[in-house]
């Protein structure tokens, strides 16, 4: 019986001492992986900055309306008065330079010049006859049988004649120059914008008969204030925008005199787009504006305190370590996704770039990347 006691001893005790054992074995892992643990360094944030460029300056884009208009504009008419006989042409009809527009009655005009050329005819019968008479004066003269009055009367007659031939040629040439203006011709290559009078009206001379726009050239003429007027130059190149169009146009020139309702003074651009005359048009310029700053995109910038605006500028703290600060700016302009700002930020500061919303002032992070996009901004 005491040997079967002694045997669950053993057994026992061995028991206890494996247990013993494991244990101890537990908690030389457990130090192990303690110290493993204290050895791996902290999880840091990776984030993209961008360098801070400062500039003295910043370019704005305003607009100044003005219209769109014909390089040139007629409200043609007939130099005579007469009754209008034809009309060849209609509104949005397009015309060639010298092209017949219209036609006046001239059944006057003919009888007149079919009367002075019977009066051509006659008067040159005449002088014909009166010169072959001369010629026999002439000769008789030489043999002593006609006076030098017959001689000096017939010379008279011949210059009468000749005088009264030159009148029906003059009268001639007025009828003729009738004639052509009883024709109106388009003056240039033109769009017809209007058609003022009906056929068959007694028209006055120089009442308007059609309205024409130059077809193919275009001006925008947009008023500007003389401040900035003063700065621009005929020949420069400038931007013009109708609607969703934008077109690059030329400055053909500058109104001298300043419009004392807008004072502003009228600028004319010269565009090779076919826009129609009177549409809205806006004449886009760069205006500089002395402020300090720089260029961010706006995902760098978020709102802090108090209604401010902050970014994120990284510190190097060694061990390619960075510390995050905050400095406050001020957002002066807002051009697409991008912020002109300005305050507590130097030269080559970087400055968090996106993902703002993920960190806190004081943080330490890691820079993965870094641009310069601000600098190739205007």
């Amino acid at each position: 019986m005491s040997m079967i006691i002694n045997a669950h001893h053993r057994i026992k005790y061995a028991a206890l001492a494996a247990l013993a054992l494991a244990s101890i074995a537990g908690l030389q892992g457990c130090g192990r992986e303690s110290l493993a643990d204290s050895a791996t360094p902290p999880y840091l944030h990776q984030v993209k900055t961008q360098s801070v460029r400062l500039q003295p300056n910043y370019r704005i884009e305003r607009e100044f309306a003005g219209e769109v208009q014909a390089g040139q504009s007629s409200r043609l008419g007939f130099e005579l008065p007469g009754v209008l006989e034809s009309l060849l042409v209609n509104v949005g009809d397009t015309v060639a330079e010298g092209e017949l527009l219209a036609r006046l009655d001239t059944s006057l005009l003919d009888s007149e010049r079919a009367e002075l050329t019977a009066q051509r005819a006659e008067l040159s019968a005449e002088l014909d006859t009166t010169r072959r008479n001369l010629a026999r004066i002439e000769q008789l003269r030489s043999e002593q049988l006609a006076s030098e009055r017959e001689r000096d009367e017939l010379q008279g007659r011949t210059r009468v004649l000749e005088a009264s031939l030159q009148r029906v040629d003059a009268a001639l040439q007025a009828n003729r120059t009738r004639f052509e203006k009883s024709e109106l011709r388009a003056p240039f290559d033109a769009a017809i914008s209007g058609r003022l009078v009906d056929l068959g009206v007694v028209v006055d001379a120089g009442q308007p008969v059609f309205a024409l726009e130059q077809s193919l050239v275009r001006e925008v003429r947009a008023g500007v204030p003389v401040t900035l007027a003063n700065t621009l130059l005929a020949g420069q190149s400038v931007r013009v925008r109708a609607g969703q169009a934008v077109a690059d146009g030329q400055i053909i020139g500058l109104n001298p005199v300043v419009d004392q309702a807008t004072r502003s003074r009228t600028v004319r651009i010269r565009i090779s787009e076919a826009w129609a005359p009177g549409e809205l048009a806006y004449l886009q310029l760069d205006m500089p504006v002395q402020k300090t700053g720089a260029w961010l995109p706006d995902s760098a910038v978020t709102e802090g305190a108090r209604g401010t605006w902050v970014v994120y500028a990284a510190v190097d703290s060694g061990d390619a370590r960075w510390r995050l600060e905050t400095r406050s700016v001020v957002i002066h302009h807002v051009r697409g996704n991008e912020l002109f700002v300005s305050g507590a930020l130097n030269d080559r500061d970087r400055v968090v770039s996106a993902g703002l919303h993920r960190l806190a002032p004081g943080q330490l992070v890691r820079v993965s990347e870094t641009t310069e996009l601000a600098a190739a901004l205007p």
